[in-house]
């Protein structure tokens, strides 16, 4: 099969073409970039050098030729791209948040407005433990966003005790590396300015929040997430911390966790989520504690925020809606240390 990147420049991008160029059932990929079109792709992308001698195209709807389109453009890009290529019979997996929100009113507030509302309906949400028949089915595939992956698989599986929880405060504290900032990061975010330190930023009102909220609702009715991020010093990994209350004495809340994922090969129970475990891989590694004192669930999650995140999750979610087996192109071990 053929893939296309459209937005192929940036650290997605460039995780999404090493997964493809390894990936048995894909022969062509293409990349296309509006500022490096006509320059070399391994330039940008060092480690492709050897591996994949060729150009930046422009984006071009007229000349794509593909199977499937990956959308690794900014907010409200995805919405640009996604008609035409679906009109002219390309599955795509949109990277951006521009279809991962089915309510237009809650999207518009935290984005912009949205061009095609008519195919936010029609989006399979792209998190293959949770929604793996929808997605199957689909042709345009939102996939989530980095934060919400981790948090979303973290909770989840307290669906089942929601009359036993607190599902109005709900806490979501996740630290990730610099690299979730881009190639093009403000001064704020550089990792000059992280490293050796942990910076809060977005305390209220982050973009994700939303959508692990909305999401989650499909489980937890009427859950509220309070949600915060921080930067931490280094360039992978997310490690998500979240907190429940509620009386969930006598449940043996890790074999729970293990039976409820006990079919998801990229999903793994451990007695301690550790990002080193699992970047440059499409793991997430979970960790359920209950603390009975204090009656609290903490429930930790680790992925890496470019594979799980990112790229890897949307391979995996081309797998699904190609017919393809799931693990395809996507075996790859965490390096340690």
């Amino acid at each position: 099969m053929k893939a296309l990147i459209a937005g192929g420049s940036g650290y997605t991008g460039g995780e999404l073409m090493r997964i493809l160029l390894n990936h048995p059932k894909v022969q062509d990929v293409t990349a296309t970039s509006r500022s490096l079109a006509g320059k070399m792709v391994a330039d940008t992308h060092q480690s492709l050098r050897g591996i994949y001698e060729r150009k930046f195209e422009e984006y071009n709807l007229s000349k794509a030729d593909a199977d499937v389109a990956f959308l690794a453009v900014p907010h409200g890009e995805g919405m640009e791209l996604a008609p035409g290529l679906l009109g002219k019979g390309i599955k795509v997996v949109d990277l951006s948040a521009d279809y991962r929100i089915r309510d237009r009113a809650l999207y518009e507030r935290y984005y912009t407005v949205h061009k095609n509302p008519e195919l936010l309906g029609e989006a399979a949400y792209g998190l293959p433990e949770l929604f793996r028949g929808e997605i199957g089915q689909a042709r345009l595939v939102a996939n989530p966003g980095c934060y919400s992956t981790a948090a979303i698989l973290a909770l989840a599986p307290l669906g089942v005790y929601k009359n036993r929880i607190d599902v109005t405060k709900v806490i979501v504290d996740a630290k990730s590396g610099t690299s979730g900032a881009g190639t093009k990061p403000t001064e704020f975010l550089h990792h000059c300015e992280v490293d050796g330190g942990l910076k809060i930023y977005k305390a209220t009102g982050h973009r994700h929040q939303p959508e692990i909220e909305y999401i989650l609702r499909r489980f937890l009715p009427e859950i509220s997430v309070s949600f915060t991020p921080t930067l931490a010093p280094m360039i992978r990994g997310i490690l998500s911390n979240a907190h429940v209350f509620g009386d969930l004495d006598g449940v043996d809340l890790r074999r729970h966790y293990m039976d409820f994922y006990k079919k998801e090969r990229f999903i793994r129970v451990v007695d301690a989520a550790y990002t080193k475990n699992v970047v440059y891989s499409n793991f997430c590694d979970i960790s359920p504690y209950y603390d009975q004192e204090k009656k609290r669930a903490v429930v930790a999650s680790a992925i890496d925020n470019l594979v799980k995140g990112a790229a890897g999750q949307a391979v995996q979610n081309m797998n699904l809606i190609m017919g393809f087996d799931e693990k395809e192109g996507l075996n790859a071990i965490p390096y340690h240390p």
